[in-house]
């Protein structure tokens, strides 16, 4: 893999997708227009480009009324009823003040969000409930893509929508399992037909209305539940693709195969991350420098930019407390001030200038809600002595060839510090569960053997409590500076082979969680400049 020098392409650099209630707390019940127009104020002063907001989802339509679906009946959207009762339906309001202020907004669609809220939708939809999950519509079902045509046709007709995207991460089974791979031809039939019709409205609007889609992170997984992307793309059916996970972060995601494609054609490609890390990690939003990491790989794969999905987590610490007093989701902690991270994300070569902190952690314990994630894990067997195994990490990085640690006499470091007042360079660091003291690993990077007095290690004998995150059994963390060689832009492989086991020691030896901090050297600082 190699960098993509030429940069993104287009203008449009940060795509924020707002799930149907992350909104809702922020506003007084009965909602006012002002406060919906302060929301896109700040999204826009955050330095957003366009505005996904989710207005179909569960069978029920938000932020407006229509004939064609009930309106969300959950407490948190009620607030907008005394403003639809007097003429006004919020998406309006979004809508005349998303473009006041040059924002494009586009109208997003929760393809079968399975929650499980609207249990009127399993009565009232009886003939066409997806089986295999008691819940949510089978797509195979001719009358259901027409009418999820005709709501999409309405919305673009009645308001001045920019576009619409269908999002297939909500829950990414839109078919029967066992025939979803199957289904392609139908779903790019509804893609056709929904293309189709936005072309005519474009004639009519006087530019081109878009059409997005949020897909699960790997092809194969898009195929495996029956979305013929390269056929979207290649038939320029979609504007933009958004491949990300269904919850979370992931760092490790390779989305080359999708620059590969959209690079051969006018479609964006506008990753997504997420807030939260992993699953049974209570950390919920992440901070900046892991921000920057995730955004790096992003554009080292030939992103054009990036999406965000569930970004509400970073005012909503409380939600599932804040979800059962019907407030969800949750007081405003952090709100404004996290959406001003988009304008560190959004130029390039400002996130290739500040410090990354790379997590590579399990998403999900299995192949996650979808069954499209493939967990990294490396399993040292203690009954198979001097066999490696391997674990891939993916960093967009020109890695420094060597880091330099100067310190005087009394141990003090005389080098340059970054501009945040940290020491440059770049370290590796993993922690082996079960790796106890009296065993003895040999390591390498992409086959190349490091030297074993370089590596730090640290014994946590009681292992790691559920308060700081993920709970570990005992384990120990290894520490190494990371250079180039052997480090690589791209995927980079850390092999471990147990060359020694303690006689006391029982279990295998697992590592599963790696992380990479990066810290690049001021650019005044560096050779040549």
């Amino acid at each position: 893999m190699t960098s993509h020098s030429e940069g993104p392409r287009g203008t449009r650099r940060v795509v924020y997708v707002s799930d149907p209630s992350n909104t809702t707390a922020l506003y007084s019940d009965p909602a006012e227009p002002e406060q919906l127009r302060q929301w896109v104020r700040n999204l826009a002063k955050g330095g957003v480009d366009t505005y996904v907001q989710e207005v179909f989802c569960e069978a029920w339509s938000l932020f407006y009324r229509t004939d064609l679906c009930e309106y969300d009946t959950r407490p948190q959207h009620q607030r907008f009823i005394a403003m639809m009762d007097a003429g006004t339906m919020p998406i309006e309001i979004y809508i005349e003040e998303s473009h006041k202020l040059g924002l494009e907004f586009i109208a997003g669609f929760r393809m079968n969000d399975r929650h499980g809220q609207n249990q009127a939708l399993v009565e009232t939809y009886k003939d066409w409930v997806l089986e295999d999950f008691g819940y949510g519509v089978d797509y195979s079902v001719p009358g259901v893509r027409d009418w999820i045509f005709s709501i999409a046709e309405e919305i673009v007709h009645r308001f001045d929508v920019d576009g619409l995207e269908f999002n297939f991460i909500r829950w990414g089974h839109c078919f029967p399992p066992a025939t979803a791979a199957e289904q392609h031809p139908a779903m790019t039939e509804l893609i056709r037909r929904v293309r189709e019709m936005l072309d005519k409205a474009s004639e009519q609007k006087g530019r081109r209305l878009l059409l997005g889609v949020r897909v699960p992170q790997t092809l194969q997984g898009c195929h495996t539940l029956g979305y013929d992307v390269p056929t979207w793309i290649g038939e320029r059916l979609v504007d933009y693709v958004a491949p990300c996970d269904f919850h979370h972060a992931d760092f490790n995601a390779q989305y080359d195969e999708f620059a590969e494609l959209t690079r051969a054609s006018d479609c964006y490609l506008y990753p997504a991350f997420q807030p939260m890390l992993c699953k049974g990690n209570s950390v919920a939003g992440l901070n900046l420098d892991q921000y920057r990491a995730v955004v790096q790989n992003f554009y080292g794969a030939g992103a054009d930019g990036l999406s965000v999905h569930n970004y509400q987590y970073h005012w909503a610490q409380n939600h599932w407390e804040s979800w059962r007093r019907n407030s969800y989701p949750g007081p405003a902690h952090m709100y404004p001030q996290a959406l001003e991270y988009f304008n560190a994300l959004k130029d390039p070569q400002a996130v290739a200038a500040a410090d990354r902190h790379y997590l590579f952690y399990p998403l999900w314990p299995d192949d996650g809600p979808m069954g499209t994630y493939e967990v990294q894990r490396a399993v040292l067997k203690r009954e198979q002595p001097g066999q490696r195994a391997e674990y891939r990490l993916r960093i967009c990085e020109h890695l420094p060839e060597t880091v330099e640690l100067p310190v005087d006499d009394a141990g003090r470091y005389e080098g340059t510090f970054t501009p945040s007042g940290k020491i440059p360079g770049a370290w590796l660091i993993f922690r082996a569960i079960g790796l106890v003291p009296g065993d003895d690993i040999a390591l390498d990077i992409n086959g190349q053997e490091i030297a074993a007095e370089t590596i730090t290690h640290i014994w946590y004998q009681q292992g790691r409590p559920a308060w700081q995150g993920r709970t570990l059994p005992p384990y120990t963390e290894c520490r190494l500076t990371l250079t180039a060689p052997p480090g690589v832009w791209g995927d980079n492989y850390l092999g471990l082979t147990l060359t020694e086991s303690s006689p006391e020691a029982e279990g295998d030896i697992v590592v599963d969680e790696v992380e990479v901090i990066v810290r690049p050297m001021p650019s005044s600082a560096q050779p040549g400049s």
